[in-house]
């Protein structure tokens, strides 16, 4: 019989909450009972997923709650954080982790102290769990296309969704690609770790928005020794979330595609290798994946809810065996920081007409 583990959430304004108490349900021995939030939605989320509203003392203080889901505000994820660890709870912490590279900071430490603890803390990065990206990470290990030598990558946001209040928030160090354009970013870090430097341009469109969003767009270089790579982020595509996000490898003995909604994977191999024919070989999860999120309004997210769970499903089974086996963390703080890191520098490099900004490094 698995371990029961019993979850609570701090936050429910955010579309994520949804989807991974769903996410959470279709797992054996875990239930979901209960959460907090000083928004007046908080009783349409709970009455509308089973739960119990309650305040953040009555879910931290509760004893058969042994871990929590962070959906606050960004200024507000690291404090939950801390609150949960020392009532004794494990946490996932919805990305970015933190409203700047400090509050990312400052979680790597809770870390430090939750693992002393025999505690779980996770941060919720959910598109590196793609199977596409997840096979792409494995070829390249495997040298299926020989050595890396040039990547390029795109993430895209919907139109709009950077004007809302969850994209500019205050206490934010920056917005859409803070905010968005980190799935992506974490994703490249996930696979090749983190660069050394970065130049980026991170543009402002008077044909695009006003003055009361922060930015549309941004190219990057993100510099590592021994490959050339590239980042594009736009903060207003037309299509579907994350269907024209992705990432191309260029190796030299074949090239990698990869497609994140739906999931993707193209291999090209310059001669048989590894149970691969030379040429072209195409995988795709579904053509017909269900719409990333529900086009119906609901009342405690001003974002769509979302419906498409792929990503949620390996996320939350790596959480909840993480607490149960102590497996390793499916993305951890440390990454998450050097996401951070990234977005940070590329900020400072605008202001610096896309100077080279160094990545900080432990």
């Amino acid at each position: 019989m698995s371990e029961p583990i019993v979850v609570g959430l701090l936050g429910i304004t955010h579309p994520h909450a949804s989807a991974r108490v769903r996410a959470l349900w279709e797992i054996d021995g875990v239930s979901v009972v209960a959460a907090a939030d000083d928004d007046s939605r908080l009783k349409y989320f709970t009455d509308k997923y089973g739960l119990e509203a309650r305040t953040i003392d009555g879910v931290l203080g509760d004893p058969e709650i042994t871990a929590i889901m962070v959906h606050s505000k960004s200024k507000d994820m690291v404090a939950h954080a801390e609150r949960a660890i020392a009532a004794g709870k494990s946490v996932v912490v919805e990305k970015p982790g933190g409203g700047d590279v400090a509050d990312l900071k400052r979680l790597r430490e809770l870390e430090v102290e939750a693992n002393a603890k025999g505690l779980v803390v996770q941060v919720g990065y959910n598109v590196r769990l793609a199977e596409s990206i997840e096979q792409a990470a494995r070829l390249i290990d495997d040298g299926v296309i020989g050595d890396v030598v040039t990547v390029s990558a795109r993430g895209a946001a919907l139109v709009g969704e950077h004007l809302t209040q969850h994209l500019n928030q205050p206490a934010d160090m920056g917005g859409v690609l803070w905010i968005l354009g980190c799935h992506m970013l974490d994703s490249l870090v996930r696979v090749f770790g983190a660069p050394e430097s970065v130049n980026a341009r991170v543009h402002k469109s008077p044909k695009l928005s006003g003055a009361d969003s922060r930015e549309d767009s941004a190219a990057v270089l993100l510099n590592y020794p021994d490959m050339s790579m590239t980042f594009s982020f736009d903060g207003h595509d037309n299509r579907e979330w994350f269907e024209s996000s992705g990432i191309t490898v260029y190796g030299t003995a074949g090239q990698l595609e990869v497609g994140v909604l739906p999931q993707r994977l193209r291999v090209y191999v310059d001669a048989d290798r590894n149970g691969y024919r030379a040429g072209w070989t195409e995988w795709t999860q579904s053509y017909f994946t269900p719409p990333f999120a529900r086009t119906e309004d609901n009342k405690f997210s001003e974002l769509p809810e979302l419906e498409n769970l792929s990503n949620f499903h390996p996320e939350m089974r790596g959480w909840v065996e993480s607490m149960r086996n102590g497996s390793p963390v499916v993305s951890p703080v440390s990454d998450a920081l050097t996401v951070a890191r990234i977005v940070d520098a590329c900020y400072r490099s605008e202001q610096a007409r896309g100077a080279e900004v160094g990545i900080e490094s432990d």
